[in-house]
């Protein structure tokens, strides 16, 4: 069973950036993440860890020869769960 998603776990700024990044891409790497949230990897990976354990993002592993890159995406629930958090914010005129 996952852990229930608070909204306001989703405004912690690292978590809230990765979200809000995935629900406008099919997917990304890290090196997609850390360029567009300008967040460090390990904030990255914490923040990916959460939303994950949380069913918001799905986790893959790819290898191109001897790399191995992490993709995330944002889960259907993640993208629902995300543009509620937005309309709740746009009811205090912020958006």
């Amino acid at each position: 069973m996952r852990p229930e998603v608070n909204e306001r776990e989703l405004l912690v700024v690292p978590r809230f950036k990765v979200l809000g990044f995935l629900c406008q891409v099919e997917e990304a790497d890290y090196p997609a993440l850390v360029e567009f949230t300008e967040l460090s990897i390990p904030d990255i990976s914490r923040s990916v860890g959460y939303l994950a354990d949380r069913g918001l993002v799905q986790v893959r592993k790819e290898r191109t020869g001897r790399v191995a890159h992490t993709i995330v995406r944002a889960t259907p629930d993640g993208i629902r769960q995300f543009r509620a958090l937005l309309e709740g914010l746009r009811k205090y005129g912020l958006s």
